[in-house]
């Protein structure tokens, strides 16, 4: 079994553990089990998707954090290649990041529900965050979703002389220089920030939403099927 934890004081534990949709089994409040029901009603699966999206949104900003606590640590050398594991691991926190946000404004067949781009970035508020918004999609599209054209990546064939060939070998040599590079510390400093703000715009809205979601549930446990409950 998994346990899926929800908050500081809440436990959900799914009966397979590798599949966040198979039923929930146990619930927890404060380590003491409690009753519970699964909402099986169009609305509650709606705000239950939405939620989805700030754990996402979460999950960004978690990475990004410990993405730039790495690069920042002192006498922390990095380069990326495969055999240097601060590398690979602040590669991958990076790249997570960066497909987890802009998840967040795809549509997708599982969680029916996306941001709106024009809900966060418009003359009213978040007008400062579009251009950076569309390059962190452009950082997605070009470089880590698909091969496309970007400065993160570069490929040459470059000829050189070995100061030290094998014997036998002659010294005129040819490689295949690959390169990968990540985004500076001030792109990531600013896209944290970033994120932070779409995932307090989107966490407040939601909230009331909620709110109002669970007054209503609470209020009528017949229309929500909760009866044996409240």
């Amino acid at each position: 079994m998994e346990v899926k934890k929800d908050g500081d004081r809440v436990i959900f534990i799914h009966e397979i553990p590798d599949d966040s949709n198979s039923p929930v089994v146990e619930c927890y409040i404060d380590d003491k089990i409690t009753p519970f029901r699964v909402i099986e009603h169009p609305e509650a699966s709606q705000h239950a998707r939405w939620q989805l999206i700030t754990k996402e949104l979460e999950f960004a900003e978690a990475q990004l954090i410990i993405a730039i606590k790495r690069m920042t640590a002192p006498n922390n050398l990095i380069y990326l290649d495969r055999r240097n594991e601060a590398g690979v691991i602040i590669k991958a926190l990076i790249d997570s990041a960066i497909v987890g946000y802009i998840k967040c404004f795809n549509q997708t067949k599982g969680r029916k529900v996306k941001l709106e781009v024009r809900n966060f970035f418009n003359k009213e508020k978040g007008l400062n965050y579009l251009q950076l918004h569309n390059l962190v999609k452009d950082l997605r599209n070009e470089n880590i979703a698909h091969a496309g054209i970007s400065k993160s990546e570069g490929s040459l064939m470059i000829a050189t002389i070995d100061p030290n060939p094998r014997i036998g070998v002659s010294s005129k040599a040819i490689f295949a220089h690959t390169s990968f590079t990540i985004p500076s510390l001030e792109f990531m400093k600013s896209m944290l920030e970033l994120v932070r703000y779409v995932l307090s715009q989107h966490s407040n809205d939601l909230q009331v939403k909620l709110d109002a979601f669970c007054q209503k549930a609470i209020n009528d446990p017949k229309k929500y099927k909760l009866e044996d409950i409240y």
